[in-house]
């Protein structure tokens, strides 16, 4: 596909798959129009990058369905003053959307070869405001925190506490709740009241891959 086939692939994501999904905020139309999303998966995938599901990174990571990690962006309501934690960034793609809404970005992934391409990524396309980070995914990055807001690219199968306690007073935490043995989830907000307590509310059915470090625990059995 040509540069200009890719802009219109682009378009029509944004056409028919956020905008009837209730995805109309025009930030985050526009930022998703500006961002190249065939850069950031694997070269014989790019004539697909913009269809309707979780592409296959490799490494046994995915890039999750747009609409998905679409309606997140547009529940948290990014100012360019905001600090995010992005986890899970896989080659970049999550991380150069929220670089377009906030004022800076911290980009954890575990897997160092994919952090190592989103790096390229960033690079290439002039992203300047992405502090990329390689540790474990569960243990979120206190270095920087607290964040406006957090987001997970994927299922996750409990509540994870450790993050929420990263966020800033007003912060959010966006994932897909799923639960072990369930074949669909919710995507998921989950905050603090100035009191302490953990409220949380969904925003809607979804599938998507466990992220590697929130997968459901084993129940052994004797």
């Amino acid at each position: 596909m040509t540069h200009q086939n890719f802009e219109k692939a682009r378009e029509a994501m944004i056409l028919s798959q956020l905008q009837p999904s209730g995805v109309v905020d025009p930030t985050v139309n526009a930022a998703y129009f500006s961002v190249p999303r065939e850069m950031f998966v694997p070269e014989d995938l790019r004539g697909v990058s913009y269809l309707d599901g979780n592409m296959q990174l490799g490494h046994g990571r995915f890039l999750i369905e747009p609409i998905i990690f679409a309606s997140m962006v547009q529940d948290a309501g990014l100012k360019k003053t905001d600090k995010i934690l992005d986890i899970g960034c896989g080659t970049g793609y999550s991380t150069a959307i929220l670089s377009c809404l906030a004022e800076g970005v911290v980009a954890l992934d575990e897997n160092e070869k994919l952090l190592h391409t989103a790096r390229q990524n960033w690079e290439n396309l002039g992203y300047q405001n992405i502090s990329p980070v390689l540790g474990r995914h569960q243990d979120g990055y206190r270095n920087s925190a607290p964040y406006n807001a957090i987001f997970i690219n994927g299922s996750v199968a409990a509540c994870p506490l450790d993050l929420v306690e990263q966020l800033a007073l007003s912060g959010k935490l966006y994932c897909v709740m799923m639960e072990m043995g369930k074949s669909t989830g919710v995507i998921t907000v989950f905050s603090k009241t100035e009191a302490g307590q953990l409220i949380s509310r969904a925003l809607g059915d979804a599938t998507a891959p466990y992220l590697v470090g929130f997968e459901p625990k084993q129940e052994f059995e004797f």
